[in-house]
């Protein structure tokens, strides 16, 4: 399994300039990527679960309206956290009369820290899938298929025909191989407190 190069920012195309049908696309691509992080961001300062659901379908509506202002050289996640932030304000006003509503500057530090872990994640995520990629194929497998959790470590070892105990020592050295890469190459390696 080869890791996706992912499109790097310089990579993507204006979509005002776009045809129709490549503009939906990039859209439904660069909203794909982002919108579980959107939701989780709406949700961690909206206080009622539902309200936060309305939210989350007005911002995918409001992302698709001014898809043609968006900045390709700009990352799409924080385009997108940002209009979250002011369709949030603006479903507050209209429920102000409400008790339970977060004060505005507890609202305003909440998104800030969702906004940067949100960013962490990503590049959490995208190191992770580089040192996945560093594993020797059949490492990489074996790792894949246990975490992918449909799986025992027997049932694995029972269809590679390998015992469990070797079975199971390769997931251990591929789990240990990621890790360390993990921690080598994270930025705040360095700096542990």
């Amino acid at each position: 399994m080869t890791p996706q190069r992912q499109m790097s920012v310089t990579d993507r195309p204006n979509p005002a300039a776009m045809p129709p049908t490549d503009r939906t696309t990039e859209f439904l691509h660069l909203l794909g990527q982002c919108e579980e992080n959107v939701r989780a961001f709406i949700l961690a300062i909206m206080p009622h679960w539902a309200d936060a659901e309305d939210v989350a379908q007005e911002v995918r509506i409001r992302l698709w309206q001014q898809f043609d202002s968006y900045d390709p050289t700009e990352d799409f996640a924080a385009w997108a956290r940002t209009v979250a932030y002011y369709r949030v304000l603006t479903h507050r006003e209209k429920l102000s009369r409400r008790r339970e509503l977060l004060q505005p500057d507890f609202l305003e530090a909440v998104a800030r820290e969702v906004s940067a872990s949100s960013c962490d994640l990503h590049r959490r995520r995208a190191l992770l899938t580089r040192c996945l990629g560093r594993l020797r194929e059949e490492l990489r497998g074996v790792l894949l298929q246990w975490y992918g959790g449909k799986e025992s470590t027997r049932q694995i070892a029972a269809r590679l025909g390998r015992s469990f105990d070797a079975t199971r020592q390769s997931i251990l050295r591929a789990r240990n191989i990621v890790a360390k890469c993990v921690e080598e190459n994270s930025p705040a390696s360095g700096d542990r407190s």
